[in-house]
């Protein structure tokens, strides 16, 4: 199916750029969300991140471990629950994350030139709206499989 096609081109691409666009900074496509989100909400916690982006929990362990060796980010434990951390972006996370958010506008700038402002309130409005739906269906996948 064509949709099924485009998505995964653009998916594609759109990763293969924004690799190419972070390894200066030491960072690939999977790990600058994190920083972009522990420096807009700092003291996020890890498990937070679950429900952010719909990752499996080792995926997410792997890439904040790689951020913490790294200097990005610094973990503290939550006073009132010492199992849990929060989340704190560095000095050197705070600078990376000006970089990624102008890396990231050229990027949809580019992809979208051609949209109307109309057009683009659209677009995200059902690409939006189709994410929700892919994530309830295979939610509902699960829980019939897990049954």
């Amino acid at each position: 199916m064509e949709f099924l096609k485009w998505l995964s081109i653009t998916d594609r691409y759109t990763k293969i750029h924004l690799d190419r666009q972070l390894a200066p900074l030491g960072l690939n496509s999977s790990q600058h969300m994190y920083i972009m989100k522990i420096c807009n909400e700092p003291g996020i916690t890890q498990d937070r991140f679950v429900t952010l982006f719909y990752i499996h929990p080792s995926n997410i362990t792997r890439s904040l471990a790689y951020l913490e060796k790294t200097g990005f980010i610094k973990k503290e434990p939550l006073k009132k629950d010492k199992r849990t951390c929060c989340l704190y972006p560095t000095d050197k996370a705070l600078e990376a994350n000006k970089q990624i958010l102008h890396i990231q506008k050229t990027w949809y700038e580019k992809l979208l030139q051609d949209f109307s402002v109309e057009e683009r309130e659209l677009f995200f409005s059902f690409l939006n709206k189709a994410g929700e739906k892919a994530i309830l269906e295979v939610t509902e996948e699960i829980e019939l499989e897990n049954e």
